[in-house]
């Protein structure tokens, strides 16, 4: 009788083996709102700081690399802070904890290279833009579901955005680091990197003029 009980109760005995264990659910969740936290503090920085200087005597291009270098200082601070206080203060479990701090600064750098260069080169239209593409990244990056149960836009967009990259290589860190894969996401986030990089620099000269005459309008109303 006791053995017909216990089939019924428990009809299949699995065998598990965690080949990647991650304790908790907050930790498993971490690499989205990192990245998250990333991105916003990028979207911060360039409602702060100014993307333009006083001074007329630097070319176009001197502008946008000199000028970056502060954004770039402030990004690798927000990613040491995000991730060291992740382990420590808020003890996420991470299996690769330096590594964890490693991709947590190079994601920085994309994220606040990215939308510094919306800024320094469209202006005003470029902090719209760097808003309405975080909102896009939310939905389409697969960090809370995955990207196979979101509608086909979501999922045609996907492959195309930084932040898919970024939330997959810090979960190789959270879970444990299979090189192939995070290779690859780091791989293409220097893609992403050196794009951004070439087309602000191609684009800031001819663009200067248009974005500074349409700020100096806006100060000039009053409004802004």
């Amino acid at each position: 009788m006791n053995k017909k009980v216990n089939f019924f109760s428990e009809p299949v005995l699995l065998n598990k083996h965690s080949l990647f264990p991650i304790p908790n659910y907050g930790s498993a969740m971490s690499p989205f709102f990192t990245a998250l936290s990333l991105w916003v503090g990028g979207t911060i920085l360039i409602s702060m700081l100014s993307v333009g200087v006083s001074q007329k005597v630097y070319s176009p291009y001197q502008i946008y690399i000199g000028r970056y270098l502060i954004f770039f200082i402030i990004g690798v601070m927000q990613a040491l802070s995000v991730s060291i206080g992740n382990i420590i203060f808020i003890g996420v479990y991470v299996a690769d904890k330096f590594e964890y701090i490693l991709f947590s600064v190079l994601i920085s750098t994309v994220f606040t290279l990215i939308v510094y260069t919306f800024v320094s080169v469209l202006g005003n239209v470029g902090k719209g833009i760097s808003v309405v593409l975080m909102v896009l990244q939310i939905s389409s990056s697969g960090g809370t579901f995955p990207i196979q149960v979101t509608p086909p836009f979501f999922q045609h967009i996907n492959p195309f955005l930084p932040f898919t990259y970024a939330v997959g290589l810090l979960r190789e860190s959270v879970g444990g680091i299979t090189w192939s894969v995070a290779g690859k996401d780091i791989f293409i986030l220097i893609i992403f990197l050196i794009i951004t990089l070439i087309l602000g620099i191609i684009l800031k000269k001819p663009l200067h003029a248009r974005t500074q005459k349409m700020k100096d309008k806006l100060y000039g109303s009053r409004i802004f």
